[in-house]
This record gives C-alpha cells, structure tokens and sequence, in this order.
C-alpha cells in the first residue's frame, strides 16, 4: 500500500514522516555528537578546524543534495502515475550522473582548498588542521552521492523506514569510530575524518542493496527499461532550482562564517555550537517539508488534489505545535545545552554568545517552521520558480543584514537577521503559496 495516495491523510502522512524526521535527527545527532567529541577531547583550534572544513565541502555538496530532492520530487510523480519503466530508468541515468559528478568535484575540492581558505579569511595558523581533515573528507564524495540518491529513491517509494534503520546504525558506526580514532589511537583530526569516511561507505553500500531489493519488487518488464527514456531536461528542471537553493545557502553559510571568523577561535566554536543546535532543531521542519512535497508530488501526480491541501493544513498543525514546545525548552535550557559542546568556565565568551543566540531565537524558529512549510509544497508541486525566490529572499536578506547590523549590534546581529530574513521569506512565500492554490495547472514552473 502507498502511504501517500491510499491511507488517511494523517495517518499516512506520519508514517512517512516519522521515519524521515527521525533519520534526518539521527544523521544531524550523530554529527552532533561527533563536533562534542572533537571539541571535548581536541581543543577549540580542532573544532574551529572542522567548522571551516564542513562549511567548504557543503559547497562541493549542493550537487547531491539538489539531485535528490528534485529526484524525490519526479519519482513521486512517476509512482503516482504507477509509471514503473520511467522510475527505473531515472535511477539508471541519476546514478551514473552523481558519480561522474562525485569525482569532478573531488578534484575541485582538492586543488582549490587553500585559495578557499585565503577566501574565507582563515587563520593561517589553522590552514594545516582545516586541509588534514578537509583531504580524508573529499574522498567521502562517491559514498555520500550513490547514498543520497538511494535514499531518494525509497522515500519516493514509500519506504523511509529502511533509510532510518541505515542512519541510525551508520551513526552508531561513526562515533564508534571516532572515539577509537580519537581518543585509543590517536589519529586527532584525520581520526574524525576517516570515521566520516568509513561510515559514509558502509551506508552507502547497506542502502544500495536495499535500492535493488525494492525495485525488483516492480512489476516492469526488461525490455521496457530504456536508458533514452531518462529525461535529463526534467531532472534538470527540477533539480537545478534546489542546487541553486542550496548553493546558496552554503555560501551564505560561509560569508557569515566569514564575518565570525575575525572574532578568534572561541567565539567561533561557540558559533559552530549553536548552529548545530539550530540545525537539530529545524530538522522536524525539514523532515515535515520533505515529507509534504513527496506527499503533493505523488498526490498531484494521482490526481488527488484535495489530499494535498489536507495533508499541508496537517503539517502547518504539526510544525506549530512543535515549535512552540522547542521554543520553551531553548529559552530555560540555553546554558545547559551550551555545556554540552564546550567547557564554559574556560571558554566564557562562547558560552555567553551561544546562549544568547538560543534564547533569542524563539520568534526566528517559529516563523522559520511556517516558512519551511508553505516552501515545501510549492517544492511538491514543481512550482521551482516560486520555491527558488521564497527561499533565496531569505537567504540574501540574511546576509546583508548581518553585514549591515554588526557595527550597531556585535554579535547580537547574526540571529537578528536571520530572524528579519524569515520574516520578509514567509511573506512571500504565503503569497506564492496562495497563487498556487487558486491555479488549476500542475507541475508548471510558477
């Protein structure tokens, strides 16, 4: 049974959604919890090391990210349409595509680090410790596109259980590792590098297996797999508004990185701290967002039009009733979660700025959850025009704003502008979001 076009509305929508939030939250804690043990057993040159590294190699990363989505996105389509032939030849086709790809940037990656480096205004004190961990990582490329799209292709088959399960026991599998690289071997930052790498081939090679498993499960004749059936022109028009989306993210990702940089080690772990704790956070509003445009997109695609906008009014409830419960526990925990990541008797000037960033971030996670909803089902629809101008509103406002705010307000300026960003984003992203539900066409670019 396909949860999203057969089951009741909410009862299908959680079994689909439970698994993939959990899976998002598994991967982001185990991160998570690698960055404590970085930070913890190595020092705040490590974690700022790391911090840099991860910012750089998100970009080279946008490729994958942006191909799975949109590839969740057209096979939904096509698993609504029950157009088996079509599912398999995508797979094919996005499969050579991302390794090919892998490579190239891996290439990249590597001979570019320390021109990125002199970008980013690094300290040359942690370019050794940046490119040791940075080198390991890269090769990790390959594993992580092949996983990436192996993943997409369950969810879009409406198995986002098995994806869990390979999370979950990939980041087990990862801190494991780090603790023996780290802390029995003594290996420091290549130690937590190599853990990434082994981990990401592990589940890569788990999750490919279970890709063939499902798919032979379909009722699809040999002979009507065909290679040139594979639209290259549709996965790019899906695709290349979410790369887009995500390239800028990242590099917004990286000028604010940039403008903490020049505040010295300590603020910038303390930074590297709340962001992962921001990230973890939103992971709900991902996993619901991920969630809703796979569930518009199989929906739309079966012609089931009134169980899309069911299943939105749905999420919105979810992501509202979730934010307000988040939204509690940052503002009277902010000191204990800051103490999870650094010594804050030793590091007081991280400690102070990370508390200060989660407790002021009430308004922003409350809106951005709002935001992140109407976005995704845009996304679902293929309405990649309206999606791409929501979220990159938010994204370049963000920026500016940090730029612009700093001189009035230090610090403080970095979650006032993300907070000023959402704002202006969700506005607009409700206005789109209202066009499109007063428009009777499908799968056209807003």
């Amino acid at each position: 049974m396909n949860h999203f076009t057969e089951k009741p509305v909410k009862s299908g929508f959680i079994m689909m959604a439970i698994p993939i939030i959990l899976s998002l939250f598994t991967q982001q804690l185990h991160l998570l919890v690698s960055t404590i043990i970085v930070g913890r057993y190595l020092g705040v040159d490590e974690l700022a090391a790391v911090g840099n590294a991860t910012s750089i190699i998100a970009v080279f990363l946008i490729i994958s990210g942006g191909l799975e989505m949109g590839c969740e996105v057209i096979l939904g389509k096509y698993m609504g349409k029950k157009q088996y032939d079509k599912i398999i030849s995508y797979i094919y086709g996005i499969l050579i595509f991302s390794i090919i790809t892998a490579v190239v940037l891996i290439a990249l990656a590597v001979l570019s680090r320390y021109q990125l480096f002199e970008w980013m205004n690094i300290d040359s004190a942690l370019w050794n410790l940046t490119s040791d961990y940075m080198m390991i990582y890269c090769l990790s490329f390959i594993f992580i596109f092949i996983f990436d799209i192996s993943r997409a292709v369950l969810i879009s088959m409406g198995d986002a259980k098995t994806t869990f399960i390979v999370i979950l026991f990939s980041s087990f599998f990862n801190i494991g590792l780090s603790l023996l690289f780290i802390n029995v071997l003594h290996w420091g930052i290549s130690g937590a590098a190599l853990a990434t790498l082994f981990t990401q081939m592990v589940g890569m090679t788990i999750t490919l297996v279970m890709v063939q498993k499902r798919l032979k499960k379909l009722s699809v004749q040999k002979e009507s797999v065909q290679f040139k059936s594979f639209n290259v022109h549709e996965l790019i028009s899906v695709s290349c508004p979410l790369m887009v989306q995500q390239g800028v993210a990242t590099v917004s990702a990286l000028l604010l990185q940039v403008f903490i940089n020049p505040y010295g080690s300590e603020v910038i772990s303390g930074y590297i701290a709340v962001t992962k704790v921001i990230t973890l956070i939103i992971i709900v509003f991902i996993g619901f967002g991920q969630t809703l445009s796979v569930f518009t997109a199989t929906n739309a695609g079966a012609g089931n039009i009134e169980r899309v906008w069911e299943g939105y009014r749905f999420c919105l409830q979810a992501v509202l009733t979730y934010s307000i419960f988040i939204i509690t526990i940052n503002y009277f925990f902010a000191d204990q979660i800051m103490a999870l990541f650094i010594d804050i008797e030793l590091y007081p000037a991280a400690a102070a700025f990370g508390e200060t960033y989660i407790k002021c971030s009430f308004f922003m996670l409350l809106l951005y959850g709002l935001k992140s909803t109407n976005e995704s089902l845009l996304r679902g629809y293929a309405k990649m025009k309206s999606f791409l101008f929501s979220n990159l509103s938010d994204l370049f406002i963000r920026v500016a704003m940090t730029a612009l705010l700093i001189p009035i307000f230090d610090l403080n300026s970095f979650w006032i502008a993300y907070t000023l960003g959402i704002i202006i984003s969700l506005t607009i992203s409700s206005i789109l979001l209202r066009r499109t539900q007063m428009s009777t066409s499908m799968y056209r670019g807003a």
